[in-house]
């Protein structure tokens, strides 16, 4: 889980504080410097530099730099090296195009015309795409974007549009054919107007994308990550004024909408442009829920400008240009005005609480690993021992019957006349020791594998530790709930006043 979260949030730092990536691009100790305060800040309960979290900030710049080129990358604890290289080679020019399309041309079987009934899709299906991508990664006698080779190779075996969309989900390649015809040019004179809305393509076609490929798992948290992106860069960057959030803030979510679904899908930005609109209409509320929880968090952290921007609501008239207007008000449906004053507590208990619970869940996420650590058999060390102690004392109870029998055969040998009983008994007495020595064995046995009492006492830490964790949550739980509704108060009033813009009510003569 954090390596994805740490994989996130490095793609976020590097848009919001790197230049674009290029062939030029110099890595300073400048950049080391805020890149580990970043890295030290955001996950300071963890190893950052572990091996699978270096090979996730690897990832990180792979991925940032693809596009233009390779690299070479070290780190060390406080220190990262990196130099770009272009690529040698263009996909058109790749000596193993052929190759790869020959593996499609003979694998035809596996490949999939009028997918789920519909004309338009087709689906390299799971057997051939794991072929391609392997010979892809063993790729090694040219430099080039082997990402792009792929798509690049797929085009050319299917004779495809630049319309057409290539598509890797799941271990499976899809391909959704467009009509390029289709899209209606928009003039000059109406490009942000209305006919422009989703850059003159069919709103039928957006919805079928939209549900081929958009409703599924993996983009549960899209919005969540361009909303982040958005505050990120516009406001604790950029710190932007009322007016410009007022007049860009839909076109820029937008834009960096439409730059994730291209660095999802595929590099197709007159469809992206138009698919980015359509998907951000439909979540329109949940990119300015998740917008409106990072502001409420910057003011729970007693961010000054956060603050400010937030009092452009609680002004009521303005007067610009000789012009006034009425300004969108932080107003609950209920008619209750919120203004930064009287938020602030219910917003820092609520986000603090709730940082504090999602600490928690991690920190029990933690301990509950090393306490499963412990067990054996799918039992506690307690439960472990306790089985242990109660096959030992079953032993030991035997163990004494037998040798009381055994104490009784040999006393009543020693009265017996009769050679034949004698001997009869004889064995028997052999048979009970036999009995008793494995009895014994087993017994041994069984001792040396109770668990050592520092293995115990650390089992009895860790289920007290957590216990008293639960036991917090429990009561972190009650005081999140306590301030829920006055939180979704503001949270919803400061959605409708961030999605509203000032009215004109008069002109100043």
């Amino acid at each position: 889980m954090l390596n994805d979260v740490l994989l996130q949030k490095l793609k976020l730092y590097f848009k919001s504080n790197l230049d674009n990536p290029s062939i030029d691009f110099k890595w300073t100790n400048e950049d080391n410097i805020k890149l580990f305060a970043y890295l030290n800040k955001n996950f300071a309960d963890q190893d950052i530099l572990d091996n699978k979290n270096k090979l996730t900030i690897e990832q990180a710049f792979r991925e940032y730099f693809e596009p233009v080129g390779t690299f070479l990358f070290k780190i060390s604890q406080d220190q990262i090296r990196l130099k770009v290289f272009s690529y040698k080679t263009e996909p058109k020019d790749s000596i193993n195009l052929d190759a790869i399309i020959n593996i499609m041309e003979a694998n035809e079987h596996l490949i999939q015309e009028n997918y789920n009934f519909k004309k338009d899709l087709i689906c390299i299906q799971k057997e051939l795409t794991l072929e391609l991508n392997h010979f892809i990664a063993s790729i090694n006698n040219e430099e080039i974007n082997k990402k792009e080779l792929l798509k690049f190779a797929i085009r050319e075996a299917f004779e495809l549009n630049d319309s057409d969309i290539i598509v890797i989900k799941n271990n499976q390649i899809f391909i959704k054919l467009f009509d390029d015809k289709k899209i209606d040019k928009v003039a000059d004179d109406k490009k942000d107007t209305i006919a422009n809305r989703f850059n003159g393509i069919d709103e039928d076609r957006l919805n079928s994308f939209y549900k081929e490929f958009f409703i599924k798992e993996e983009n549960k948290n899209f919005f969540y990550f361009v909303a982040e992106e958005f505050v990120n860069i516009y406001f604790v960057d950029k710190q932007i004024n009322n007016m410009t959030f007022e007049k860009y803030a839909f076109s820029l979510i937008q834009s960096i909408t439409k730059d994730h679904l291209v660095n999802s899908f595929d590099n197709s930005d007159e469809f992206f442009k138009g698919f980015s609109g359509y998907v951000f209409r439909i979540h329109f509320k949940e990119v300015f829920g998740y917008i409106a929880n990072f502001i409420l968090a910057e003011i729970s952290a007693s961010n000054q400008y956060m603050m400010e921007f937030l009092k452009y609501y609680s002004l009521n008239i303005i007067v610009q240009n000789g012009k006034k207007y009425k300004v969108p008000e932080i107003e609950a449906e209920n008619g209750l005005k919120w203004n930064v004053a009287s938020m602030i507590s219910i917003v820092k208990i609520y986000i603090k609480t709730e940082i504090s619970l999602e600490i928690m869940k991690d920190v029990v996420n933690e301990l509950e690993e090393d306490i499963r650590k412990l067990y054996i058999g799918g039992h506690s060390p307690v439960e472990y021992n306790n089985g242990l102690n109660k096959e030992i004392l079953k032993i030991s109870q035997t163990i004494s019957h037998d040798m009381k029998k055994l104490n009784i055969y040999l006393d009543t040998i020693d009265s017996l006349k009769d050679k034949d009983e004698k001997t009869i008994l004889a064995k028997d007495v052999r048979e009970i020791r036999e009995n008793v020595h494995i009895l014994q064995e087993d017994k041994e046995k069984l001792t040396s594998n109770i668990l050592k009492p520092s293995i115990i006492t650390q089992y009895s830490n860790l289920k007290k530790e957590i216990d008293s964790i639960k036991r917090q949550e429990t009561r972190d739980k009650k005081i999140l709930i306590q301030n829920r509704e006055g939180y979704m108060s503001i949270k919803n009033s400061l959605v409708k006043a961030l999605t509203s813009k000032k009215v004109l009510v008069g002109i100043i003569k």
